[in-house]
This record gives C-alpha cells, sequence and structure tokens, in this order.
C-alpha cells in the first residue's frame, strides 16, 4: 500500500511576520509611549478638542516620530545582523516583494499602535468637551499624523537597509527628533514642510485641505525612496516623487492660510442672569457651573445701574459696558470640565469688573474698587486673602500698609452695612465712574 504524502501549504509571510518580527513589539511601544505622555498631561487637553488636537499631533510627531525612525531601522537592518543577506537576495520573490514582506505588517503595526492612542485620547475628552463642529476637524490631522508614521517607518527601513552600522537606528532617531524639534528652520516657509510643525492654536482649525497635503508629502518621499531603492524599474519612484513635490508647493505657497480661525470660538453663548454671564462657544459646557460661581456678584448686582451688562469671553477687549472674564485655562483654572476653584474664579471676576487700570493706581480709588470688589464676592477666599495682607504688613512693621489695610476694611463695613436703597444708588455712582481716574466723580465711602 502506497502512502501519499501530501505537501506542506506554504507559510503565508505576512503572518509569519505580523507574528514573528518586531512589529507586535512596534505596536505595544508606539502605544504605550503616546498614552503615557497623553494621560500624563490630560489636565490639560481634557475638555477641548483644539488643545486635545494639538497635545496628540504633538505627541505623535516629536515622540512617535523618532521611536519608529529606530524601530523601522532596526528592523531594516535585521538580515545582516542575522546574516541572512545571501538567502534574502537568492530568494525567488523581487526585492520589492521581499521589502513589502517585511515593512507592511511594522507599517501597519505602529498605525495601530497610534490609533489606540488616538481612540484612547478622543473617548477621554468626550465627556468634558463641548459637542459641536470642533470634534470632526480631528479626523483628517489622525489620518496625516497616522501617514507619517508609516512612512517614516517604512523610509527608515530603507535607511536600515543600507547603512550597514550598528547604531543607525538611534542615531536616526536622533536625527529625526532634530528635524521635527529644533526651531532653526521656524522663520522660513520650510516648517510648512515640518509634521510637527503646528501653526495654530487651540482655537484655530488646519484647512480640509492640508492634513491630506501632509500626508501627500510625506507619504509620497517615503514611497519614492522605497522604489528608488527596491523597485527593478528605479524611475518608477519618479511618480510618486513628484506628488510630494506638488504637495509641498502647496504647503509652503499657502503658509499660514492652512490654518483658519475655529467659527464657534467667535461666539458666545450666555445665561438669562443679570448681569449676563456669557461663554466662549468653545467652552459652552462650563456656562452652568461658571454661572454658580458668579451667581454672588450677579445677584449683589441686581438692580444697579451703570454696571456692565455681561461678563463677556471673547479673545477680544471688552466693550464700556461689559467685564472680562477670567480665562478658562485647561489644567489651571479648568480640570477635566471642572471649575479647579470656583471661589477663585469669582474673585478674579470681580477683580476684573472693578479694575480701572494702571493709570488709576491711587490709594483712593484702590480703597473704593477693593471695598466693592470684596463685598461682591463675599467668600472665604476673599475674607483670606484681606486677612493675609493685613498679617503680612503688621509682620513687615508697614505702617502705610496696615494703614490702607484698617481704611479698606473701614470702608467695606460701611459698604456692607448701608441699607439696600442706598447701597444700591451708591453702587450706580461708582460703576458709573468706573472708567474715569477724575477722584471727584468716584462716591467716597
Amino acid at each position: 500500500m502506497t502512502t501519499t504524502v501530501l505537501p506542506r501549504p506554504c507559510p503565508r509571510p505576512l503572518r509569519a511576520e505580523s507574528r514573528h518580527s518586531v512589529a507586535p513589539w512596534a505596536a505595544i511601544a508606539v502605544f504605550l509611549t503616546l498614552a503615557i505622555v497623553m494621560v500624563s498631561k490630560a489636565d490639560q487637553w481634557q475638555g477641548s478638542w483644539g488643545t486635545t488636537r494639538i497635545s496628540l499631533h504633538s505627541a505623535a510627531t516629536l515622540l512617535g516620530g523618532p521611536l519608529v525612525a529606530a524601530i523601522g531601522c532596526w528592523h531594516g537592518g535585521r538580515e545582516r545582523r542575522c546574516r541572512t543577506d545571501a538567502l534574502r537576495i537568492a530568494a525567488a520573490r523581487s526585492p520589492l516583494a521581499q521589502f513589502a514582506v517585511a515593512a507592511l505588517p511594522v507599517m501597519l503595526a505602529v498605525v495601530v499602535g497610534y490609533v489606540l492612542a488616538a481612540a484612547g485620547t478622543v473617548a477621554a475628552s468626550w465627556p468634558y468637551a463641548s459637542a459641536g463642529p470642533s470634534l470632526p476637524p480631528l479626523v483628517l490631522p489622525i489620518m496625516a499624523d497616522a501617514v507619517f508614521l508609516a512612512a517614516t517607518a517604512a523610509g527608515a527601513m530603507v535607511v536600515g537597509r543600507l547603512v550597514r552600522w550598528r547604531p543607525a537606528a538611534p542615531v536616526l532617531a536622533g536625527l529625526t527628533y532634530a528635524v521635527l524639534a529644533l526651531p532653526t528652520y521656524r522663520g522660513t516657509a520650510v516648517r510648512f514642510l515640518i509634521p510637527s510643525v503646528e501653526d495654530g492654536i487651540g482655537e484655530a482649525l488646519p484647512a480640509g485641505w492640508q492634513p491630506v497635503a501632509m500626508a501627500g508629502w510625506t507619504g509620497g518621499l517615503a514611497v519614492a525612496a522605497v522604489l528608488a531603492y527596491a523597485a527593478r524599474r528605479r524611475w518608477a519612484g519618479l511618480l510618486p516623487l513628484a506628488a510630494a513635490a506638488c504637495a509641498a508647493v502647496l504647503l509652503v505657497q499657502a503658509g499660514d492660510r492652512a490654518w483658519r480661525p475655529d467659527p464657534v470660538a467667535a461666539r458666545q453663548v450666555c445665561d438669562d442672569s443679570a448681569p449676563r454671564v456669557c461663554v466662549n462657544a468653545l467652552d459652552r459646557n462650563l456656562l452652568p457651573q461658571v454661572s454658580r460661581a458668579l451667581s454672588g456678584i450677579t445677584g449683589r448686582l441686581a438692580g444697579v445701574r451703570n454696571a456692565p451688562v455681561r461678563f463677556e469671553d471673547l479673545r477680544r477687549a471688552p466693550g464700556p459696558d461689559e467685564a472680562q472674564l477670567p480665562q478658562l485655562f485647561r489644567g489651571q483654572s479648568v480640570v477635566r470640565g471642572q471649575l479647579a476653584d470656583p471661589e477663585r474664579f469669582a474673585w478674579e471676576a470681580a477683580a476684573e469688573l472693578t479694575a480701572r487700570g494702571d493709570a488709576c493706581e491711587a490709594a483712593q480709588f484702590d480703597r473704593m474698587d477693593s471695598a466693592v470688589r470684596d463685598w461682591l464676592v463675599s467668600n472665604g477666599l476673599s475674607d483670606r486673602r484681606r486677612a493675609s495682607w493685613a498679617r503680612l504688613a503688621r509682620e513687615q512693621g508697614d505702617e502705610q500698609a496696615v494703614a490702607r489695610s484698617e481704611a479698606g476694611a473701614r470702608a467695606l463695613r460701611r459698604l456692607a452695612s448701608m441699607g439696600e436703597e442706598r447701597r444700591r444708588a451708591w453702587l450706580s455712582r461708582y460703576f458709573a465712574s468706573r472708567g474715569s481716574c477724575d477722584a471727584r466723580e468716584v462716591p467716597r465711602l
């Protein structure tokens, strides 16, 4: 009886490379690097889509780029370290096919690691950020950064194949970081070709074509390098090189116009108090907290004439009938969608409301303004500040500071002891003089 021996199925090279090469570790390294960095700075970006986008972009390019360059370069020199160069050259597959089999799993792995970190970042910011048109512009920049990381991996593999030097991987990582991070080119048009450059701020958005052009620039360069290295007809690399050149021309010629103001940032949302409390539309989810923090001030200004009609929160100087709301800084005044210190926020709002500017620093103005500020706030922070200033003046033996502190306390007591109608009339005269430095126009206490 004859036994038929069936041939063993040929292993699938892509699956083997994905499981047994550096690819799984590359995905883990990229994910952990970006995740650790984003988590360590979460209080600075959670709650703002613009800041989330910029933080993720900076981490992906400035940290992910050098890391992926080192991984790709190390992986590219694998056959030389294992002394299997001759076996690879004698293989039946073309050099381009061999390169693709070795490179694609690593490229896919770094993209997967980045996308997982990006998805976690978006999910972490979602509960604290205002929904709206600021979220969709995250998608294209994430795609552009994914293309940049994949292109970096492919280009670094070419370097690893060509450079016969063991420290090539860390050196390439350092050079990559230098190109991405050093500011020597910041004042020139070349900066618009650097993937890490972000000329927008949290309130600016890249134009819809900018991430596409950046992906074409970085991806085109990588494809051209791979074809020039591994293709039998090396002139085939001219086509992706031409595409990269076209994208580069577009990026350089557009310059700063590649970013546009977020239309949402030019609007405000307001409550129905008097005076009204308004926050930037980008922070509209914070309006209930801000209104609650300022409820004591707005309640005490009820019925007062000449008081500002609103607290405004636009990136401009307030109008004559407006008061500037303290800025809502992520990581400082706002942490994970919550006001970090409502009492301090209210004190700063009252200070903005009563400020006369540097031109009116006379003691009589300071005494009146401080009395009005502290009466409007009337919270624990205000009391602790007054007590701290008075104690410090006594400890230092500063008789003038002690006298000012005592005069301010007397002014505050007189204002607090007034009847409601009398105090409302006095405050109406006070706010009528708010923009003046003429002592004759400021009512006395």
